[in-house]
């Protein structure tokens, strides 16, 4: 499920944004609200919702407030546990 979680997420990225996880791994621990990714705050609701429609889950609520959505890794581990 990971490596589909992974493929799933930078497909979103890189179609919505151009940001390609895939060959710049070094950026998967980065903060997407980080000057090296800098995405805006809509751009992760943006990404939620998008997450949540191609996959047909509900990422926690409590996680996103407690800051888990906030990099390309964490955001795979939520998906995980969001379809586990």
């Amino acid at each position: 499920m990971r490596e589909d979680a992974e493929r799933i997420l930078n497909n979103i990225l890189f179609d919505m944004w151009h940001i390609d996880m895939q060959s710049s791994t070094e950026l998967r621990t980065e903060k997407l609200f980080g000057s090296k990714i800098n995405m805006a705050a809509r751009d992760l609701v943006v990404l939620l919702f998008e997450i949540e429609k191609k996959l047909n889950i509900w990422i926690d609520k409590e996680s996103i407030i407690g800051g888990k959505f906030d990099t390309f890794e964490h955001i795979v581990e939520l998906i995980c546990n969001a379809s586990a």
